[in-house]
C-alpha cells in the first residue's frame, strides 16, 4: 500500500505515472466504507464474500468475479470467515490512460468512454460500477501485470501501460458478450463522442467518413448510420459545421483575409467555402465580418 495515501476515508494514488498492481488476502471484512481518487479494477482470484456500495447495493463475490470502480465510489468488502477473499487490484488514474491513446486510433478511447459512461455504470443490478461474473479470461492478464509490477524488470512501466489497454479491451469484450449488461446506445454514443472530439481538434486536416470509421474499426455504413442516429447529422455535415463555425470565429476575432481563413479551416476551394458559409449564416463571409 506504499503507493496509496489515505486522507480520511478517501484513498489517493501517490504515483500517478504508472499502473499500480496489488494482491491482497482479505481475511476480515472492511470496518468502514472508503472511496478513492483513482480507477480500481478488482479481480477475485479465490474465496467468497460480498461487495457493498454506498448506495446500498450488495453483491455476492466469488472466484472469477471482476469489479470496475470509478473514482469517488464509496465501497467496502465483506469476507466469509470460512473462505477469505484473494483480490488482485489494478489501479490507475484516468489521465494515465489518456496519455496512452494514440491520435490515429479511437478504439481504446471508445472502450474507455463506453466502460466509464453513466449508461454502462448503471446496470439494472448495479449503480456506479461494473460487475462481471465468470471473467476467468482476465486472470492471466491481471497476474502478468502483477508480476511485471512486483519484479520491476526493465520496461515494466511501459509494459503495464500496454497491458492496461489489453485489460480494458478484454473487459469490454466480456461486457459486450453479456447481453443483459451491454447497452448499445452507450457504445454508439462513445463511438460518436470520440469521432466528434477528433473532428473538433483536427478539422483543418483532410477528414473523410471512411477515415473516421477506420479509426473506430467499424464499417463505413455502420459508422455513418450510428453517427446520424446520435447527432442527427451525417459525419461530413457535422464536420462542415465545425469548420464554418471556426471560420466565423476567425472572422470575428482576427484580421486574416477570407481566403486565408478558408484555407485555415480546411477549404482550398473558395467557391465551395462561400457556398457552405452562406448556407449556414445566410450572408457572405465579408458581410458577416462587417456585421460584427
Amino acid at each position: 500500500m506504499n503507493d496509496i495515501l489515505s486522507h480520511g476515508q478517501t484513498l489517493i494514488l501517490k504515483n500517478k505515472n504508472e499502473v499500480i498492481m496489488q494482491k491482497r488476502a482479505l481475511a476480515h471484512s472492511s470496518p468502514s466504507e472508503h472511496s478513492h481518487k483513482f480507477v480500481e479494477i478488482a479481480y477475485i482470484d479465490s474465496g467468497f464474500g460480498a461487495h457493498y456500495v454506498g448506495d446500498g447495493s450488495v453483491t455476492p463475490l466469488e472466484k472469477g468475479d471482476l469489479i470496475l470502480l470509478t473514482p469517488n465510489i464509496s465501497h467496502r468488502y465483506h469476507v466469509s470467515s470460512q473462505s477469505p477473499l484473494v483480490v488482485y487490484n489494478c489501479i490507475f488514474t484516468p489521465k494515465l490512460l489518456h496519455e496512452s491513446i494514440k491520435k490515429d486510433d479511437d478504439f481504446i478511447n471508445i472502450v474507455y468512454k463506453f466502460l466509464f459512461s453513466s449508461d454502462s455504470l448503471c446496470d439494472s443490478e448495479n449503480k456506479g460500477y461494473i460487475l462481471l461474473h465468470k471473467a476467468f479470461g482476465i486472470s492471466n492478464i491481471i497476474k502478468e501485470m502483477y508480476t511485471e509490477h512486483t519484479q520491476k524488470t526493465d520496461g515494466y512501466i511501459r509494459m503495464n501501460k500496454a497491458n492496461l489497454i489489453r485489460l480494458l479491451i478484454a473487459i469490454f469484450r466480456l461486457k459486450k458478450e453479456s447481453i443483459d449488461k451491454f447497452n448499445p446506445q452507450a457504445y454508439q454514443k462513445a463511438v460518436v463522442e470520440c469521432a466528434v472530439e477528433y473532428m473538433k481538434e483536427y478539422y483543418p486536416e483532410p477528414i473523410s467518413c471512411e477515415a473516421l470509421a477506420s479509426r473506430s474499426y467499424l464499417s463505413v455504413g455502420y459508422f455513418h448510420r450510428i453517427f446520424k442516429n446520435v447527432t442527427g447529422y451525417t459525419p461530413i455535415h457535422f464536420l462542415q459545421n465545425i469548420r464554418i463555425e471556426n471560420a466565423a470565429r476567425l472572422l470575428r476575432t482576427t484580421s486574416m483575409s477570407i481566403q486565408k481563413i478558408a484555407i485555415t479551416v480546411g477549404y482550398s476551394d473558395m467557391k465551395y467555402f462561400y457556398k457552405l458559409f452562406e448556407k449556414k449564416y445566410n450572408i457572405t463571409p465579408k458581410q458577416y465580418r462587417e456585421s460584427v
